[in-house]
């Protein structure tokens, strides 16, 4: 059998942050921050199962296709990245630490975004267009930050559409630059949201889909007030619905 050390100190350390965690403002308690890390890096966690099948079978062909399995494995260890740099980012939400800002373009961190939702876009036939703004403005925002509104709000839009037949399905993700800020909006052309749902869409635990976590868009707003920004939505025209958020630029 193996033998157990125990740390005193770090024990009442781990105690400490744990009763911290539990008392926290910003995320009312333990169970939300579980639900929020839970949900912000499911998506990326799928894309690591997913890429690193796809390398293994790569492999398994007779030649090996090396090249399609570097690939692969390239987008596992992005999406590993992506999923320790949100881990990150949720636990300086929780603790209302101030967020990494620096300057970046907003189309560059779209696209690194993109091979995460290559197999939900592929699987449900939906198109995904991207309308930024000309001339690549500078963001000045968390780029971990912003790269989860964005996958969460794209998700929310494939997930909408997955029930809608008889069009196309499509989400539109485009941008404009308005004075001091950067403004993103995210259509999708499903089947909208019911009156019922809309005024609690942003509270923390609550979710309108049976398998939602309830988390994803009162991350979203958080990360929107934190930057001096806005987060709303309104009906699409004419089906579905259009998530608009703010972020301030160069």
């Amino acid at each position: 059998m193996a033998s157990m050390h125990y740390f005193p100190q770090k024990q009442d350390a781990d105690l400490a942050h744990a009763r911290h965690m539990g008392s926290m403002d910003g995320m009312d308690g333990m169970g939300e921050f579980a639900a929020s890390v839970a949900h912000e890096v499911r998506q990326p966690l799928a894309a690591i199962a997913l890429n690193a099948d796809a390398a293994l079978r790569w492999l398994d062909h007779d030649p090996p296709r090396l090249d399609e399995a570097r690939a692969a494995l390239a987008l596992v260890a992005s999406a590993g990245s992506h999923a320790s740099a949100v881990l990150r980012s949720v636990h300086g939400l929780a603790c209302k630490a101030p967020g990494s800002h620096d300057h970046f373009v907003a189309d560059d961190a779209v696209q690194e975004l993109l091979p995460l939702l290559r197999a939900p876009l592929q699987r449900h036939a939906i198109h995904l267009e991207t309308q930024l703004a000309p001339g690549r403005p500078l963001l000045h925002a968390d780029p971990v930050q912003f790269r989860q509104v964005v996958l969460n709000l794209l998700m929310n839009a494939i997930e909408a559409l997955q029930g809608t037949s008889g069009r196309p399905r499509t989400v539109l993700l485009s941008s404009r630059l308005d004075g001091g800020v950067q403004h993103f909006s995210i259509a999708d052309n499903g089947a909208g949201i019911a009156p019922q749902a809309a005024g609690r869409l942003y509270d923390a635990l609550y979710s309108s889909k049976p398998d939602g976590m309830g988390m994803g868009l009162a991350i979203c707003r958080r990360i929107a007030d934190a930057h001096g920004g806005r987060l709303w939505h309104a009906p699409g025209a004419p089906h579905g619905s259009v998530f608009h958020f703010t972020l301030p630029a160069l």
